[in-house]
């Protein structure tokens, strides 16, 4: 599958400042987006931070220097487009806005200060809307419930991928003005951030609007803690719940985007979980009636990931979940696709590609954002190549070094019996075994 991308004219320029740009002009598109990739996540947090890369993603917005009235700057961002936008990871945070293409000078002027001279105005709202988000993680009494959280505890122990995003409710608690004033300070700099806009007018233009970003200081960039040692599987967690069914959870650390096996390890996820005639969904879903909400992913980051396939399972299904994911990871190992299978998922990772060019995010996620952490990062045809090139024997060389048991953690969060604990266990000395 060839892409094109004719209509698309890309340009990269730095701020003296350090500030990276990319611009992508599309002249079809009728809105245009403006997004900054931050270095800052959950990763770059010690214990005592944990969470505050998050509430001071919530707190950006609360007014600055040029416009310190919360209220004011959702209606001028409203004015232009639609409303700012945000997210935190483990890796990045992500503030963007949706517009309309003459006011992309207003947005960034806008969005800059608020980065640059934040009010942090609020604080005890957004505190406590932070809070009662990260009530979805816990039970009742306080406990953490939450499958992901645990799992990526499990899967990098020593390291800050494996803590929480939303953060542990005794230090969202206690994070005051003078903790986030200290932390926007060394993370919210120019050199730590990547911006991308995309848009119908020309890349000359869109790159002169970017001026106000000049204003930051320019920082240092941040360097994360690595990943640490893997988990030393085999690992089981169980954690009691008093909720419908149970959501599992089979993980596997693995290797991240940079690796020379990233593209097989993508290959393999898509085998697993790209469409209903994907082999999860055929098995589990047509086959065997398991389950309707499962999935497998590969979550990546630089340097580390891990390769996930869960279920939501209902009462009594539990152990034949458990046996039957094991096949289909053990069977990408001793039956790797090949022939048309081969073909259709390396069909579906071009597909993936080229609707990528028909909205605003796809185009920030194949030519802005890779820019965070990789300098060179690959164009979406040399990505494809790297695609086209794995072999039925590599993809099967690569599952068999993931899927072994000491890169193994699973985690189990329901109403768990006595009789699914002694088979949970049981299952995991199998995995031992090898």
């Amino acid at each position: 599958m060839k892409i094109d991308a004719s209509r698309l004219t890309q340009a990269r320029a730095t701020l003296p400042n350090g500030a990276r740009i990319i611009a992508i002009s599309q002249p079809h598109l009728g809105t245009a987006a403006l997004n900054v990739d931050v270095r800052v996540g959950s990763r770059h947090e010690s214990a005592a931070d944990n969470g505050l890369s998050h509430l001071l993603e919530h707190m950006t917005f609360q007014g600055c220097a040029s416009e310190p009235d919360p209220k004011a700057v959702n209606r001028r961002a409203e004015g232009m487009g639609a409303a700012f936008e945000a997210w935190t990871a483990r890796d990045a945070t992500r503030l963007s806005h949706w517009l309309d293409p003459a006011q992309l000078p207003d947005s960034a002027g806008l969005l800059a200060d608020l980065m640059h001279r934040p009010k942090f105005a609020n604080l005890e709202t957004e505190r406590a809307i932070v809070l009662e988000e990260g009530l979805d993680e816990l039970d009742e009494r306080g406990n953490l419930v939450d499958a992901d959280s645990w799992s990526r505890r499990d899967a990098w122990p020593d390291s800050p991928l494996g803590q929480s995003v939303i953060g542990l409710p005794r230090n969202i608690e206690r994070f005051d003005i003078d903790d986030l004033t200290r932390f926007h300070a060394k993370h919210y700099c120019a050199r730590n951030l990547v911006i991308t806009c995309v848009g119908p007018g020309s890349v000359d233009e869109m790159i002169a609007a970017m001026a106000p970003f000049a204003a930051l200081p320019a920082g240092e960039m941040v360097v994360a803690e690595g990943p640490g040692r893997g988990p030393n599987g085999p690992k089981i967690r169980t954690v009691e719940d008093g909720r419908s069914q149970i959501d599992a959870r089979l993980l596997y650390r693995c290797p991240g985007r940079f690796s020379d096996a990233a593209a097989a390890i993508d290959l393999l996820r898509r085998a697993l979980d790209d469409g209903l005639a994907a082999r999860l969904h055929e098995r589990l879903g047509g086959e065997l009636g398991i389950a309707y909400d499962q999935w497998a992913l590969w979550e990546h980051y630089c340097d580390s990931g891990v390769f996930e396939l869960g279920a939501l399972v209902s009462l009594g299904k539990l152990q034949q979940f458990v046996e039957e994911a094991h096949a289909l990871l053990r069977g990408l190992i001793v039956n790797p696709p090949t022939g048309e299978e081969l073909e259709r998922i390396k069909f579906r990772a071009g597909w993936a590609i080229r609707s990528a060019y028909d909205n605003h995010e796809g185009l920030i996620a194949l030519y802005g954002s890779p820019h965070l952490y990789e300098t060179t990062p690959p164009t979406p045809e040399e990505w494809l190549a790297r695609v086209n090139a794995v072999t039925s024997d590599q993809l099967a060389a690569v599952a068999r070094s993931i899927f072994v048991p000491e890169n193994y953690v699973s985690c189990f969060v329901g109403p768990l019996t006595k009789t699914d604990r002694r088979a949970l266990k049981a299952f995991t000395r199998k995995v031992a075994r090898g």
